[in-house]
C-alpha cells in the first residue's frame, strides 16, 4: 500500500454508540454521515468495499452506486478473498 491514504469510517454504528436507535433517527445522524461518506467518495481515487460474507447493505450500495456514477473503482474484501483463495 505504498503510497496509499487509507480513508475509513468515522464511526461504526453499534460499538461507538451502542443505545442509539438508528431506525428511529430524528437527528439526521444519518443524513449527515451520509455526506460525509460522499465527500470521502469525492475525494478517493477507488473504493474498497468491506464486506464480510459478501454482504452490502443499503447505504453502502447507494454509495458504491454513488462512486460507479463518479467513474470511481470499486474492489471488494470478499472477491479479493474469493480469487485468493483460488489460486492456492
Amino acid at each position: 500500500m505504498d503510497g496509499c491514504v487509507v480513508i475509513s469510517l468515522g464511526m461504526f454504528g453499534l460499538p461507538d454508540l451502542p443505545d442509539y436507535a438508528w431506525a428511529a433517527d430524528s437527528s439526521d445522524l444519518k443524513g449527515r454521515l451520509g455526506a460525509v461518506h460522499f465527500q470521502k467518495i469525492r475525494m478517493a481515487d477507488e473504493v474498497y468495499i468491506v464486506d464480510p460474507g459478501g454482504y452490502v447493505g443499503a447505504s453502502t450500495r447507494r454509495e458504491i452506486a454513488y462512486a460507479e456514477s463518479l467513474g470511481k473503482p470499486v474492489r471488494y474484501l470478499s472477491r479479493e478473498r474469493s480469487a485468493q483463495a483460488g489460486d492456492e
